[in-house]
């Protein structure tokens, strides 16, 4: 009875280990463009990205909801990603780090400067 027991408990340990590991502790996030510059390369070719999810690799710790800053040479322009803060989400952007994981939906698009363009975003979910 004490084998059929101890027996039992190890192949439960094992089916649990295996369910565990299967979990993922990353959220499965949708994103309409896996990087920035996918993002802009599309916008820089005519589509709208209002409203559309980008996957936003951090390039430096937020300042003031600035998460990504970086020129892009392929596109050609200074690509710069902000969420916009207010008093709720304030503290939490603030504490966003280099190399996380964002995807942002991006409200506002603008690239008044013929070489930027800054994407704002409201909406975001931090994943990483």
């Amino acid at each position: 009875m004490k084998r059929l027991l101890k027996s039992s408990c190890i192949v439960l340990l094992a089916a649990l280990f295996f369910v565990l590991a299967g979990c993922s502790s990353e959220p499965d996030v949708k994103a309409d463009y896996d990087t920035v510059h996918d993002a802009v390369a599309a916008y820089k070719g005519g589509t709208d990205i209002t409203g559309k999810k980008i996957k936003v690799k951090a390039s430096m710790d937020s300042a003031a909801g600035v998460i990504y800053s970086i020129p892009d040479m392929e596109v050609r322009a200074n690509v710069t990603v902000t969420i916009i803060t207010n008093d709720s989400n304030r503290n939490e952007v603030l504490s966003i780090k280099e190399d996380d994981i964002v995807v942002v939906k991006a409200e506002m698009v603008d690239n008044h400067l013929v070489n930027s363009v800054y994407i704002f975003a409201t909406e975001y979910q931090l994943v990483k």
